[in-house]
């Protein structure tokens, strides 16, 4: 389900810049549930990583709350 949820913000996301997606997007999620809070309200994030055939740059915010500092992406070395 998160797969699809990622593709969809990507998607999303390539609309907004007005950037064309020209091939079929693939995504694998590997996340485990966190406690986390946003205005004193405590939720459940997700940390974890996940791999896409589509480049995003380091630092760019994917999801809800992304102003907050959540969704924030950086490239795994190796």
């Amino acid at each position: 389900m998160l797969d699809r949820t990622l593709i969809g913000n990507i998607l999303s996301m390539s609309k907004g810049l007005e950037y064309v997606v020209t091939e079929q997007i693939r995504a694998e999620v590997d996340v485990k549930p966190v406690s986390t809070t946003l205005k004193g309200v405590s939720m459940i994030g997700f940390m974890g990583t996940f791999s896409i055939n589509f480049y995003i740059p380091d630092y760019l915010g994917i999801g809800k709350s992304v102003s907050r500092g959540f969704g924030t992406v950086t490239a795994m070395s190796g």
